[in-house]
């Protein structure tokens, strides 16, 4: 279910055995990390995992982020979108692999052993790309037409920057593909929310049930539907709703 006010999220946040914080939007926009949510981290330590659909970062960068406000807040409980993506584009072992996305993610991409390749791709990884062009859109799309597979970070379409600022995210790179493509040949595999893995992942890491754990996120179509549709408490926050995080703080 998904909470509705201040009081019933604090109960539930105190009797939870897990607690699922997303991150953009909620612990920080852009490089800005909002004080209520470091003490809402500081307060629940032991039961947070952060659970996100960014697809830019790998979960080092997190914690070094919650360790430079004197958190300290291991990788192996920041779940992403974008490392697990990677992770399953690993495992297909694809011949040549096209990704789309960041400088980072394509090192990371390479230390896991994949052949990247800017053309002819047995599988395509699409993850947010700041630098997104029409050749990288028209290479993909041939690609996915003449069979290749396709992996998804995230469906989000943006999320929230600094000063209500609107950052273009994953979903809107696949929108861009889709357009271009009938349905038939496309067969997305999306790991990010509102799908299960990553809400299991959090899950599994704090050595909880997803029935046990309670999920915050500011995203009712990703961070609430994949939590409720798992049987989670949902505590939304941020402009789709009236609570704030400070008011989850005890």
């Amino acid at each position: 279910m998904a909470l509705q006010s201040a009081a019933e999220a604090r109960e539930a946040l105190r009797t939870a055995e897990g607690l699922l914080l997303d991150w953009d939007g909620c612990v920080a926009f852009g490089d800005r990390l909002e004080s209520a949510a470091l003490e809402l981290i500081e307060t629940h330590r032991d039961r947070v995992a952060i659970v996100s659909n960014n697809t830019t970062h790998l979960p080092e960068y997190f914690s070094e982020c919650l360790a430079s406000q004197g958190i300290r807040f291991p990788p192996e409980r920041v779940v992403l979108a974008g490392a697990e993506a990677l992770a399953r584009a690993q495992r297909r072992g694809a011949a040549r692999t096209m990704l789309i996305g960041s400088p980072r993610m394509k090192a990371e991409a390479r230390r896991l052993g994949m052949n990247l390749a800017r053309d002819e791709a047995d599988l395509v990884v699409l993850l947010r790309d700041n630098r997104f062009s029409y050749g990288k859109l028209e290479r993909a799309v041939n690609a996915i037409r003449r069979g290749a597979a396709l992996i998804v970070g995230n469906p989000d379409l943006t999320h929230p920057g600094p000063q209500g600022r609107i950052v273009p995210e994953t979903g809107a790179l696949l929108a861009a593909v889709e357009a271009c493509l009938s349905s038939r040949d496309i067969a997305a595999e999306v790991v990010g929310k509102p799908e299960r893995a990553l809400f299991e992942t959090g899950c599994r890491v704090l050595g909880v049930a997803p029935g046990e754990a309670v999920m915050i996120g500011d995203n009712p179509a990703t961070d609430m539907a994949g939590a409720l549709a798992l049987g989670m408490a949902g505590v939304l926050v941020g402009p789709h709703s009236g609570l704030a995080l400070a008011d989850l703080l005890p």
